[in-house]
C-alpha cells in the first residue's frame, strides 16, 4: 500500500503555480495565462493572479 494513500485530504489548502516556457520561440506565456484565467473563473475557486504566478485557495479535493 502506498504511503500517499494514507494521507488525509485537508479541509482547506492553498496552491500556487507559475507557467515557465520551455522549448518555445518566445518567453511570452500571455495566451496560456489567459486560458488559465478562463478556467479559474468558471471553476468557482478563489484565486489571485500576481507577477510571480497564481495563487488558488479553497481546494477541497486535489486529484491527479
Amino acid at each position: 500500500m502506498s504511503v500517499m494513500s494514507n494521507l488525509e485530504t485537508p479541509g482547506k489548502c492553498t496552491a500556487d503555480f507559475c507557467l515557465i516556457p520551455l522549448g518555445t520561440p518566445t518567453a511570452s506565456v500571455s495566451q496560456q495565462i489567459a486560458e488559465v484565467q478562463k478556467l479559474l473563473k468558471v471553476s468557482g475557486l478563489k484565486y489571485s493572479m500576481h507577477s510571480a504566478g497564481t495563487t488558488v485557495g479553497k481546494f477541497y479535493l486535489v486529484e491527479d
